[in-house]
């Protein structure tokens, strides 16, 4: 009698770079033991980020009475801390912080948890638009920048000629999956 493989649990989480309009995001599978600190060069790379600024993962707190959301605590070991541990139920919520200086939040929504077997590997399967470039200056100035594209006659052309042929539309999971298999673990 053959025995049966062995199931890893997968999380489908649906990332989401706030204050971005139209929104930027992805959705990703990854293993549920995934390392804080593994899951931190998966966002970089599925999110199209350099990793070349301080970044940290919060655990936001309980919305109050007036729904208002509030920054909750910050993860101090990444090394050791797996992301099951702090999200293991469908709707649960982790914030990532990238860049504190341009102030980059994603919203690290589980969507679905789903089986796979000792064989998976974590995958992009879906998103949209262009990770805004490095050290932009954050949602607002990105807004601004989207505009100046938008507009041959806006007064930032030095603005656009610093984007150069930056494409905000352009999404390839093909070509995220492909740097998610080049990135040595």
């Amino acid at each position: 009698m053959r025995q049966p493989e062995p199931r890893v649990e997968v999380y489908a989480i649906k990332v989401t770079l706030l204050g971005t309009s139209p929104p930027v995001w992805r959705r990703i599978l990854v293993p549920r033991e995934i390392t804080l600190r593994d899951l931190h060069r998966t966002l970089q790379t599925v999110m199209g980020w350099t990793n070349t600024h301080l970044h940290q993962f919060l655990l936001p707190k309980q919305k109050r009475a007036d729904l208002t959301h509030v920054v909750g605590t910050k993860v101090a070991n990444e090394n050791r801390t797996e992301l099951g541990e702090l999200i293991w139920t469908v709707g649960a919520r982790l914030l990532y912080e990238y860049d504190f200086g341009d102030g980059w939040q994603h919203e690290l929504l589980l969507e679905e948890v789903l089986l796979g077997d000792e064989s998976f590997h974590q995958i992009c399967v879906a998103g949209k638009r262009s990770c805004p470039p490095e050290d932009c200056g954050g949602s607002e100035v990105f807004a601004e920048l989207l505009t100046a594209l938008q507009d041959t006659k806006h007064p930032h052309e030095e603005a656009c000629a610093w984007l150069g042929d930056f494409d905000p539309e352009s999404f390839s999971a093909d070509e995220i999956n492909r740097r998610l298999r080049r990135r040595k673990h």
